[in-house]
């Protein structure tokens, strides 16, 4: 009788154990929070994501809510116009904000409270959620905190239930890097190049020289062309003079025979 009551003491821890387990794995999963710029103090787009576990198991998606008081971070200025991204992504299987659902119409409002560092999503609940489902937020308008380093954030899918909770490190990095210039130098030696310029006397003498032969060329067939001239023009007087003779010789010659 003892034996058996040990047993059952025993096999009643064991499921306890288990419960426990398969209790925290499942509720929720894949926290995870990234700041875009991450520099200490500057406003930023934040994208939140978690994965559902199977305490919210074809429940309706009603809310979300984002723990800043272990950060530090302030989020009083996020209102429904900052929200960029707000979905669900199916079975996980996306990278990076992508979604698969889009619930930007179920969302009813967007509210802060303990100072602006708790920030509460309302959804009119009209999506369902199962295990494995990644729901995917992206929102503007929050002040990162002003040191550098990681920081414990606390995401919640349906926080009026606390049934899917999980802690994402958020990381604030000092992203300012010293710039470098580098001056090069370049050192350009003029070169002066001395040109020698050639007179084409040659050319000019050439030409003059052909000039004055063509010149005499024509002077020459000018004094040619004269010559001829003169020529006919002598012969014309003698033949004259040769027909005057034959005349006075035949007036004698008629005179002596009367």
């Amino acid at each position: 009788m003892k034996n058996t009551r040990s047993l059952v003491a025993a096999l009643l821890a064991l499921t306890v154990v288990a419960g426990a387990f398969t209790g925290g794995v499942a509720a929720a999963s894949a926290a995870s929070l990234t700041a875009t710029p991450s520099a200490p103090g500057e406003t930023a787009q934040h994208t939140a994501t978690l994965t559902a576990g199977s305490t919210v198991d074809t429940s309706s998606w009603n809310g979300f809510q984002v723990n800043y008081q272990d950060a530090g971070a302030a989020a009083s200025n996020v209102s429904v116009e900052d929200v960029a991204t707000i979905g669900i992504d199916r079975g996980d299987n996306r990278t990076g904000d992508a979604v698969d659902v889009n619930v930007s119409d179920d969302l009813a409002s967007v509210s802060t409270s303990n100072n602006g560092e708790t920030l509460t999503f309302d959804l009119g609940g009209s999506y369902s959620l199962y295990e494995g489902d990644e729901v995917v937020l992206v929102y503007e308008n929050v002040v990162n905190p002003d040191q550098a380093g990681s920081y414990n954030v606390t995401l919640d899918i349906n926080p009026q239930s606390s049934g899917s909770e999980a802690t994402a490190t958020f990381d604030v990095e000092d992203t300012q890097q010293s710039t470098t210039t580098q001056t090069t130098t370049t050192q350009t030696t003029d070169e002066t190049t001395t040109q020698s310029t050639t007179t084409t006397q040659t050319t000019a003498d050439t030409t003059t020289s052909d000039t004055t032969t063509m010149s005499d060329m024509t002077t020459s067939a000018d004094t040619t062309t004269t010559s001829d001239d003169s020529g006919s023009s002598g012969s014309t007087p003698g033949f004259g003079l040769g027909v005057g003779l034959l005349a006075v010789t035949g007036a004698a010659f008629l005179a002596l025979r009367d």
